[in-house]
């Protein structure tokens, strides 16, 4: 249960009866395709729809109540519990921070410019060996997501992981205020969105948000390797913990060795030592990994048993998958991509032993500077141990051209305009003992080049 028609109708000062408290609320919807009896109705307006045209049928289907920005005349719709809001998206906030108030969970909320979701589900996995965790599912940590996420999860849940998405100054603020975080987690400082805020500088100021607007008995947890982390600190005047590879963090992972399938590494964390293997690859996981243990120690989970989450964790669809294969082994890395990312990914598909394949296609919302961004890119694979690198798009392919110019008697170098051309070529050069590693941004849909090699999955 959500909460009373009662206490609906308190939250907006809404003229109630004494019939009302005994009219239990079990959750707010947004669309009338889902709404069921019980529920409430709040009639969002979007870039392409508007709530209020579903207005008959939400009365139709029995909704409780409905939550509108528009004044409708009872009389004509024979129905009485309108709730008049100046703004249905901000009610919906109010609502969820009602809901997250009134159960008292304990709730950590992640930000950062990459490695939100698979921080999350690193987090949820450590938590979730003590406790009832709720997490964001999808894409849902906007304005409209984060209150879903919220209102979804189970009145008895003890922990959500929640993560927090902006596309300009002030959403992150906004998002918090919603939350109330007992935990506050920036993952990093990178570029993504720089080409809606113009500047990494206002993407600093955009993520710190989060920890300006934390509660004074918070915690906040920040990077130790971006060059940020006195600025961020200087933003929150509560506890703050630190994760990283150097002597400034509270958390600290030393000796790193990289096998074929897993790291070996010793974590450092309050005078003690852990010596660890983890089954994955790539330092900007490990970073990832330091945030999931500092959260389970501070619930009381010893690092030890965080690990053995962490190793049964399955990775999202799309972020650094491996997809294993009798004589080859594809890195999916289709999720997203922005210039931080995608240096990441390299360095990932380096680490692996065998003829090392780059696919990678253009990358989005980076501004005026997007093909300086693509030839950076170019110039991060000079002298790098590649078999071959394929290109996808009109901006992919200033990589190709980058590299090309630096390396002009590389000829292993193609460039595509499609993924089916990228993935055909792809099926002509692939050898036994090849790593792949295919990334770029959401829009390129470049998952479907994997689909175009695993069409014929025979290697010549």
């Amino acid at each position: 249960m959500i909460c009373t028609l009662y206490e609906l109708k308190n939250l907006f000062n809404i003229e109630f009866n004494e019939n009302d408290k005994n009219v239990n609320i079990e959750g707010i919807s947004t669309d009338t395709r889902t709404l069921k009896s019980k529920n409430v109705f709040l009639a969002i307006e979007g870039d392409n729809f508007n709530g209020h045209d579903f207005i008959t049928r939400a009365i139709e289907i029995g909704a409780i109540a409905i939550i509108t920005s528009k004044d409708f005349d009872e009389k004509k719709y024979l129905y009485t519990n309108f709730i008049k809001v100046d703004n249905t998206i901000k009610a919906y906030g109010d609502i969820a921070r009602f809901y997250r108030m009134k159960n008292n969970f304990k709730v950590i909320a992640i930000t950062g410019s990459s490695g939100k979701t698979t921080t999350k589900d690193m987090v949820a996995s450590v938590l979730s060996k003590k406790y009832k965790i709720e997490k964001t599912f999808e894409n849902n940590n906007n304005e409209i997501g984060l209150p879903y996420t919220i209102l979804n999860a189970p009145s008895d849940s003890e922990i959500l992981v929640l993560e927090l998405g902006m596309r300009a100054l002030t959403d992150i603020a906004y998002l918090t205020k919603i939350a109330l975080p007992d935990i506050g987690i920036i993952t990093n400082i990178g570029i993504a969105h720089i080409g809606e805020l113009g500047s990494q500088e206002n993407i600093l100021r955009a993520k710190g948000e989060l920890l300006e607007n934390l509660p004074k008995d918070s915690i906040a947890i920040v990077n130790g390797e971006d060059g940020f982390t006195n600025t961020l600190k200087n933003k929150f005047s509560g506890e703050i913990k630190v994760f990283g590879f150097n002597n400034n963090s509270t958390i600290k992972a030393i000796n790193i060795n990289e096998e074929k399938y897993k790291t070996k590494l010793d974590i450092l964390r309050d005078g003690f030592v852990y010596n660890i293997d983890l089954k994955f690859k790539g330092k900007h996981l490990l970073l990832d990994a330091l945030i999931a243990l500092e959260v389970g120690c501070l619930f009381n989970i010893d690092i030890t048993d965080s690990v053995k989450e962490l190793n049964r964790l399955s990775v999202s669809p799309g972020r650094l998958e491996l997809i294993k294969k009798s004589n080859y082994l594809v890195i999916n890395d289709t999720y997203n991509a922005n210039p931080d990312s995608m240096k990441k990914s390299i360095d990932v598909l380096l680490s692996y032993e065998g003829n090392r394949i780059a696919v990678l296609g253009d990358m989005k919302e980076l501004g005026k500077n997007e093909i300086e961004y693509h030839k950076e890119i170019g110039r991060y694979l000079v002298g790098k141990d590649l078999k071959t690198l394929i290109t996808v798009g009109e901006l992919g392919k200033h990589i190709g051209l980058e590299l090309k110019e630096k390396e002009s008697e590389n000829n292993n170098i193609f460039t595509f305009n499609d993924n089916l051309n990228a993935g055909i070529k792809l099926k002509e050069i692939l050898s036994k003992n090849d790593v792949i590693l295919v990334k770029g941004s959401r829009a390129m849909s470049m998952e479907t080049i994997i689909k175009v090699l695993e069409e014929e999955d025979v290697i010549r």
